[in-house]
């Protein structure tokens, strides 16, 4: 089904997706007031879209897997950085007032076939996104999700350690404490889910992935990323999907008070 976008009510809630941007939510308002970036230069810095088959960066744009070196396109300096899907066309499978349902193919930049669904619910004080890939051939996978809030009033993270970086900006295996933000790190255990204070709305942020990344862009907006692997987690911390086997996740934002 070829649709530009779709939006998607419920309560308070007014979601809009679009298959054609990589079955990105590009807005998503509540009591008709904005929470999400809706616009930037690159794909990459706006909305809140799916990560697949991995997540942040990749060193590189390498990786190795079954005794076989892969080499990917460089989207991010000298790595490759969020997936391949996240500007992709997606075919929009199934639609009701309150849900979407999306799918794609891994697509001709990821060296292994394989099919990602994404599925928007929501209901009047939650939006709950799942990711689920089916893997055609024996890979190594990951996946999460990229939000931009725009200009929150202030944002709550309140994790039990991080991973440290290198000189590359990218996260090694080495466990450390949390630093005070401004951050565009890794981080483990929310001691309590990240909470989004923005537009006279107080949002919580929850998922099933163990990673999360917190990203404060110079602008002033700020990224909450829920990941099941960690950034060049493909190289150090690949978790391996066989052949029709399936991965899926799960992530929520809901909303605690609104005035």
């Amino acid at each position: 089904m070829s649709i530009m976008s779709t939006t998607l009510h419920a309560g308070e809630l007014v979601v809009v997706v679009d298959p054609h941007r990589g079955a990105r939510l590009t807005s998503l308002q509540i009591c008709d007031r904005e929470i999400l970036v809706t616009h930037a230069d690159s794909p990459l810095d706006w909305g809140l879209y799916p990560m697949v088959p991995f997540a942040g960066r990749i060193r590189d744009a390498r990786f190795a897997f079954d005794n076989h070196t892969y080499q990917l396109a460089r989207n991010h300096g000298a790595h490759a950085i969020h997936g391949t899907v996240f500007d992709a066309t997606w075919t929009l499978d199934e639609i009701t007032d309150s849900s979407v349902v999306l799918s794609t193919s891994l697509g001709p930049l990821w060296p292994f076939e394989g099919t990602v669904t994404h599925t928007v619910d929501v209901t009047d004080k939650r939006v709950r996104l799942t990711l689920s890939v089916l893997a055609h051939q024996n890979m190594p996978i990951q996946l999460g999700w990229h939000p931009w809030f725009s200009h929150p009033d202030s944002v709550d993270t309140n994790f039990a350690s991080m991973l440290r970086r290198d000189h590359d900006g990218i996260t090694t295996d080495e466990r450390v404490e949390p630093t005070e933000p401004p951050v565009d790190d890794c981080f483990f255990e929310p001691n309590a889910w990240p909470q989004i204070h923005t537009q006279g709305s107080v949002l919580e942020i929850a998922s099933d992935c163990p990673y999360w990344v917190r990203y404060d862009a110079p602008q002033g907006h700020v990224c909450v990323e829920p990941q099941s692997g960690p950034p060049n987690g493909i190289n150090t911390k690949p978790l391996i999907l066989e052949s029709g086997k399936q991965f899926s996740r799960w992530m929520e934002i809901r909303i605690l008070d609104t005035q």
